[in-house]
């Protein structure tokens, strides 16, 4: 799954709110009810926007 600029600005939301990269794959991954491969390359791309790097 590849992330399109929608959903990673959705993560840079989350980020900006205090929540951290794992609880956002978390929380993504009940509602968008994703697999465990999604799960991880959301908290992938999370952890390099909290690090300020590109995902």
């Amino acid at each position: 799954m590849a992330l399109n600029d929608e959903q990673l600005d959705e993560i840079r939301r989350h980020l900006d709110e205090g929540m951290t990269p794992d609880a956002i794959a978390d929380y993504l991954g009940r509602v968008a009810d994703l697999d465990l491969m999604d799960i991880e390359t959301v908290r992938t791309a999370a952890n390099d926007i909290a690090r300020g790097q590109t995902p």
